[in-house]
């Protein structure tokens, strides 16, 4: 068991505190994305993404019809019990420098905090699933008929947004390390129902995208809660528009393709900055693969496979910091299973030179300030498309102090 971490205490109240007030901003200010994605409802018929805004609306009848109070309520709930688990779940495990270096990736808690028009987004639903999902495999009781559950559970995910379908593989990633040859026919059933059944629902929700009628009604029923321009902008407005049609009526098949070399460069560059954590993982660690049916190279090819089976998200819409983030996210915590675990290791002579420098007495506070310096210091939007721009962030924030003198 690891000593007490007042540093993981610190943080994540400073997280939750940071998010509750983001909420609050958002909630008074009735912002037509990081409010309006949360309140599409199924108040003229059911449609895509409307299940926690459906469950929004209902909550609110117990005051008095206040959306903004059962949104605040809702969503501060969901972030509280996020940031409690995921210090649950990080507590236990013995920090070391790369540790540290997951934690503070501009792609990870700090991509809520950094990138201000992102918000609090639905994957942030996905996030605390995969968590439990992950508690639950490493019960001492653990037996593969537990994971119906949390398959019924992912089901009812993709009702709350349909991007959770392309991280499906995440929940086949750990079973690989649980699955022998007793129980490998039973595994394949499962999987194989997980995918018929999540393509299935896929459909239906393809089906019911939704239209200007919807759009209309939904914000009518939010009456005078509805986010700001809520009929034409923002997520309930997008319903109403074809997938390869972006908010301002203008083709974006194919969007990619118009980016200049500028914006490419600096895409590609914050990406790589972002994941350098998980380059450094997989050089100063290695996954034991003795004990398991999966070998090293069916475990290349299926994080391969995970990345390709998201690629159609990037396709259809322009929010790829976004996609990389919620990559990013799942495999950190997918990571702090295998060392909960002891699947990965990093006890070797070259590992342990580093992790005593960084994590000296003398030297640990010097790191972490560093490593706030790396979250924070470079700012891409959440989305990309030609012309959009890497900024550095405390320049930015100069420039707005600027505006008051």
């Amino acid at each position: 068991m690891a000593k007490k971490n007042y540093f993981l205490q610190f943080f994540f109240i400073f997280l939750t505190l940071f998010s509750l007030f983001k909420l609050f901003d958002n909630s008074m200010n009735r912002d037509a994305w990081q409010y309006g994605e949360w309140l599409i409802n199924y108040q003229n018929g059911f449609i895509r993404r409307g299940l926690v805004g459906e469950i929004i609306f209902l909550f609110s009848n117990i005051f008095n019809n206040n959306i903004q109070i059962a949104f605040l309520i809702v969503l501060s709930a969901i972030c509280i019990v996020y940031y409690y688990i995921s210090y649950q779940f990080i507590k236990s495990i013995k920090l070391n420098f790369i540790h540290y270096i997951i934690i503070f990736s501009p792609l990870f808690y700090f991509f809520f905090v950094v990138i201000s028009k992102v918000g609090v987004k639905k994957e942030i639903l996905l996030y605390v699933f995969y968590i439990f999902y992950l508690i639950n495999l490493t019960s001492k009781n653990y037996n593969l008929s537990k994971n119906w559950k949390y398959f019924s559970i992912y089901f009812l995910l993709l009702f709350n947004h349909e991007l959770v379908f392309f991280y499906l593989p995440y929940l086949i990633l750990p079973l690989l390390f649980l699955i022998n040859k007793n129980n490998l026919r039973y595994f394949i059933i499962q999987i194989f129902f997980l995918l018929l059944l999540s393509s299935f629902i896929i459909l239906i929700l393809y089906n019911y995208k939704g239209n200007i009628d919807y759009t209309l009604a939904i914000c009518d029923s939010l009456s005078i809660y509805a986010p700001m321009k809520c009929k034409w902008w923002g997520p309930i407005y997008a319903l109403s528009h074809d997938l390869f049609i972006n908010i301002n009526d203008e083709p974006n098949l194919f969007f990619y393709l118009t980016a200049d070399f500028k914006t490419n460069f600096f895409f590609i560059f914050y990406i790589l900055y972002g994941f350098i954590p998980i380059i450094l993982c997989i050089i100063f660690s290695k996954v034991n693969f003795q004990s398991f049916i999966i070998n090293k190279k069916i475990f290349v090819f299926f994080s391969i496979f995970i990345f390709l089976f998201s690629t159609p998200l990037y396709h259809v819409a322009e929010d790829w910091p976004r996609w990389f983030s919620i990559h990013f996210h799942l495999i950190s915590i997918f990571i702090f299973y295998l060392y909960k675990k002891n699947i990965i290791y990093s006890n070797f002579s070259e590992f342990n030179k580093f992790n005593h420098l960084f994590l000296g007495k003398n030297i640990k506070n010097i790191f972490l300030a560093i490593l706030f310096f790396y979250a924070t210091s470079l700012h891409h939007h959440h989305f990309f498309f030609k012309g959009v721009k890497l900024e550095f962030t405390y320049s930015k924030i100069f420039k707005k102090i600027q505006h008051f003198f």
